[in-house]
C-alpha cells in the first residue's frame, strides 16, 4: 500500500473546479457523519495519466445511499438510488457522481448478479475489474490525499499493462472481457499475458451474461473516439 504519495494538488490541477467543489461537499457531509470517504476507480487512474475525467466515484463506509440523498438535496441534481446495493448516482448535467458503500461481493454463477455485503476499502477495491482502476485516494481531513494502492495500480499504469486482480475476475463477471480490450484500445496499454490467458478462457461464458449487459458493453465500446480499435482487437 502507498501511504507516501499525495494527490491534494493534483486533483486541484487536473479536475475541473466544479468537480473540485463537489468533491469538497462531500468531504464536508461524509466528516459531519463520520463517515470515511475515498475517490475510487476510473477518476484516480485518470488524474494519474493527465486524462480529462467527469466523473466522480466515492466509496464510503456505512450508509452510501443517505449520504447521496444529503448530498442531492444541498447541490441539486437528478437522484438514482439502488438499495439492493447501497449505490447512488446523482447526475449534475454532464456530471455524473456515484456514491457506494465500501463492501464485498460474490458470485453464485457465471453470469450472476454479485451478491453484495458490506465490507472494508481492501475488499471493496479487490473487487474490482483491473489493477489501474483498483485505486482509491483518501478524502479523510487528516489524509486527504492520500493514495491508496494496494493491488500494484501504480506499476501497471507505469507498464501499461491491463491485470486482473485475480484468476477468477472473468469468471465472476464476463463483461470485463470487453472491457479489457476496450482500457487496452483506449489508452494505448496491452493486456498482461496471464491476464490474456484468462480473458481468452472465460469467453464462452460470455452466453451466461444477459443481453442487457452485453449491450451496455458493446454501446461503451461505440462511445470510444476510435471503436474501430476495440472492434478489431475483439
Amino acid at each position: 500500500m502507498s501511504k507516501r504519495k499525495n494527490l491534494s494538488k493534483l486533483i486541484e490541477k487536473n479536475l475541473p473546479q466544479e468537480l473540485v467543489n463537489l468533491t469538497k461537499k462531500v468531504v464536508n457531509l461524509a466528516t459531519n457523519r463520520n463517515q470515511k470517504l475515498y475517490l475510487v476507480g476510473g477518476v484516480v487512474r485518470d488524474l494519474l495519466l493527465g486524462l480529462p475525467n467527469l466523473d466522480l466515484d466515492f466509496v464510503v463506509e456505512g450508509d452510501a445511499i443517505g449520504l447521496a440523498k444529503e448530498f442531492s438535496d444541498k447541490t441539486g441534481g437528478k437522484l438514482t438510488t439502488h438499495p439492493m446495493f447501497n449505490t447512488a448516482k446523482i447526475r449534475q448535467g454532464k456530471l455524473s457522481i456515484d456514491i457506494a458503500m465500501s463492501r464485498t461481493e460474490t458470485y453464485a454463477k457465471p453470469g450472476a448478479l454479485p451478491i453484495v455485503k458490506p465490507g472494508t476499502l481492501k475488499t471493496d477495491l479487490f473487487r474490482r475489474d483491473f489493477t489501474i482502476n483498483a485505486m482509491a485516494i483518501n478524502l479523510s481531513p487528516t489524509k486527504y490525499g492520500e493514495l491508496i494502492d494496494i493491488y500494484g495500480g501504480m506499476d501497471d499504469l507505469k507498464n501499461k499493462l491491463i491485470r486482473v486482480l485475480h484468476e477468477k475476475s472473468f469468471t465472476d463477471d464476463n463483461t470485463r472481457i470487453w472491457r479489457a480490450i476496450r482500457y487496452e484500445q483506449r489508452l494505448g496499454f496491452k493486456i498482461e499475458p496471464k491476464t490474456l490467458n484468462l480473458l481468452k478462457r472465460a469467453m464462452p461464458l460470455m452466453k451466461t451474461v444477459g443481453g442487457y449487459r452485453l449491450r451496455r458493453e458493446l454501446t461503451l465500446v461505440l462511445k470510444e473516439e476510435e471503436p474501430e480499435k476495440a472492434l478489431l482487437r475483439a
